[in-house]
């Protein structure tokens, strides 16, 4: 019968040999060590394959820098961080925005007195995108940028 076949010759192989075995083991374990505790994984601005800056007006507020750092992580996919800086009371940093999109960069604008994010999020093995709108409103009391639910619509150009 052929499983017995090949559960006899799996019996003679040496992988099946606990002491054969030890070895790969622990270069198994230092591998996975390494890509855990390698700097690529850090969270750090240092991490981004690319870097898109600029700044923007929003009114009531005054200028707005902002940074999106992004890296493919496969797929067409890219992980990305968004960060703005202002002044008010001093200077102000904010992470506004982590997580996956596609098509790299996000685009950021002021408009109505609000903080705009677009990004892309695409179909699989095709071209068919959608444009996923961030309305941010500055909270004075907070000193911070909060997202609006559903404010993508007072975005719109």
């Amino acid at each position: 019968m052929v499983i017995e076949h090949v559960l006899s010759a799996a019996a003679k192989s040496s992988l099946t040999n606990p002491a054969a075995l030890a070895p790969v083991r622990w270069a198994v374990v230092l591998l996975c060590g390494f890509v855990v505790w390698s700097p690529a994984n850090a969270q750090e601005g240092s991490d981004w394959a690319e870097m898109s800056s600029g700044a923007t007006q929003v009114s009531g507020l005054g200028v707005v820098r902002y940074s999106v750092g992004y890296s493919n992580i496969g797929y067409d996919h890219f992980r990305s961080e968004i960060v703005v800086e202002w002044r008010d009371g001093g200077k102000r940093t904010q992470t506004i925005y982590e997580g996956i999109y596609d098509n790299p960069p996000a685009k950021v604008w002021g408009a109505k007195g609000l903080l705009c994010v677009s990004m892309e999020a695409c179909a699989r093995s095709t071209d068919a995108c959608t444009v996923q709108v961030i309305a941010y409103r500055y909270d004075v009391g907070a000193k911070s940028f909060a997202e609006l639910a559903d404010g993508g619509e007072l975005c719109r150009r």
